[in-house]
């Protein structure tokens, strides 16, 4: 995580401390009458700009008559955190790419250490929730930078603590790009609902936001791009199944003396008839000569079994095509051709079916990915396309305003 925090202060670590440098560095006037209880410290989280903020280097500074000039050593006016080079999450599957929330060492994307305190600090993992993001003290976040997700679930930028912020204000120099969905076919539904894969995979947002306090803002540069996610295309339609034909063997069973009859599932073409003599015994008289004498007519039934020869199974649909996002930006995004169909099925006593069984039908092609902020293409009723995250995502119903240029080129995707 590439993030540096400077601040206006602290100031008054040594020396002496007077009403005019006051006035310069904290009512940001040069001349002027100037009140000493306009210095008392203002803990009102809707004041935009307090004259002498709330903030933990600050708690020393009375907010009553009881106000000393000694109390604003190492006081602080305002903070600025910019953000550089490239932050994602591909060495932390359960982080955002730039996180801009609590300190924690321990973590690949660290958070934002306001007052330099470490995890210990009032902005740390172990400060709790009294650190200064909630406070009424400013907080420029600048990004001239790129961020983005290569995470399903996780946006490309993140604030999300459980109380509201006051005062945060993020300018967009660079790039916060959002996850993009994979086509259907192209992942592991981890859940194991729905079609799983074979579903387009949603897309995810650029930035998202916990509870949100007063006065906080985003300004988006004519040169920024705040893009969301795409969904992944779904999975083509799978092929119909050919027709079935009809497969026809015939038989003669024989009975020998007996009428036979046919075999389970046969049906019987021809009741019993007879043939020529089922057997012989020899017969002799008394002066010692000897024949062949008949035992009957042997016995015989015609037999025929019809079964279907199954027609061929139709061809798997082609996956859906990935979405653009952070972890697509160049690839393609279009769906893949569906399978051949499969032959026919035979007959198993290896005669012609009649009519022959039909071949399977191609699969469909798969549905395209979604651009930056798109929906993936639907193609069938079969599966669902992947739905698009947005450019800013909210957890309650407060928003960031929205400021400076927005336009489809430096915003794609839903933001209020």
């Amino acid at each position: 995580m590439s993030v540096s925090v400077t601040k206006a202060g602290p100031y008054y670590s040594s020396g002496p401390i007077s009403f005019g440098s006051l006035r310069s560095n904290f009512a940001e006037r040069s001349s002027g009458m100037i009140s000493a209880l306009d210095f008392a410290r203002n803990t009102n989280v809707a004041e935009q700009n307090p004259v002498v903020p709330d903030s933990t280097e600050n708690e020393q500074i009375s907010t009553g008559s009881n106000l000393r000039l000694s109390q604003f050593r190492n006081s602080v006016k305002k903070y600025t955190a910019t953000q550089s080079g490239t932050d994602d999450n591909a060495s932390d599957a359960n982080q955002p790419g730039f996180r801009m929330g609590r300190y924690n060492s321990a973590l690949v994307m660290t958070g934002i250490d306001w007052s330099g305190g470490g995890n210990s600090g009032r902005d740390g993992v172990s400060g709790g929730f009294t650190g200064n993001l909630t406070k009424n003290i400013q907080k420029k976040i600048i990004i001239n930078g790129t961020c983005g997700s290569v995470r399903t679930g996780q946006a490309s930028a993140a604030l999300d603590i459980g109380v509201a912020v006051h005062n945060v204000s993020i300018e967009v120099n660079g790039s916060v790009l959002g996850y993009g969905g994979k086509g259907g076919g192209n992942w592991v539904n981890p859940a194991g609902t729905s079609n799983g894969d074979q579903d387009g995979e949603n897309g995810f947002h650029a930035f998202q936001f916990g509870n949100v306090g007063n006065n906080c803002t985003i300004f988006i540069t004519s040169g920024a791009r705040v893009w969301a996610g795409g969904g992944g295309g779904e999975r083509g339609k799978t092929g119909d199944n050919g027709t079935n034909g009809t497969c026809r063997e015939a038989r003669t069973e024989d009975g020998k003396c007996t009428c036979p009859s046919c075999p389970a599932g046969w049906i019987t073409t021809r009741a019993c008839y007879d043939g020529w003599h089922c057997d012989r015994r020899q017969v002799c008289n008394g002066w010692g000569n000897c024949w062949w004498a008949s035992n009957g007519n042997s016995k015989y039934v015609d037999c025929l079994l019809e079964y279907s020869a199954g027609g061929g199974l139709g061809g798997r649909g082609g996956k859906g095509g990935n979405a653009r996002g952070y972890n697509n930006q160049s690839g393609s995004t279009s769906g893949e051709p569906g399978l051949s169909g499969q032959p026919g099925g035979t007959c198993l006593g290896g005669g012609t079916p009649a009519p022959a069984p039909g071949r399977g039908k191609d699969g469909g092609r798969g549905g395209n990915g979604g651009n930056y902020g798109e929906n993936g293409q639907e193609v069938t009723s079969e599966y669902v396309a992947g739905a698009q995250g947005k450019a800013i995502n909210y957890t309650d119903g407060s928003k960031y305003l929205v400021l400076g240029t927005k336009n489809s080129s430096t915003i794609k995707g839903s933001y209020n």
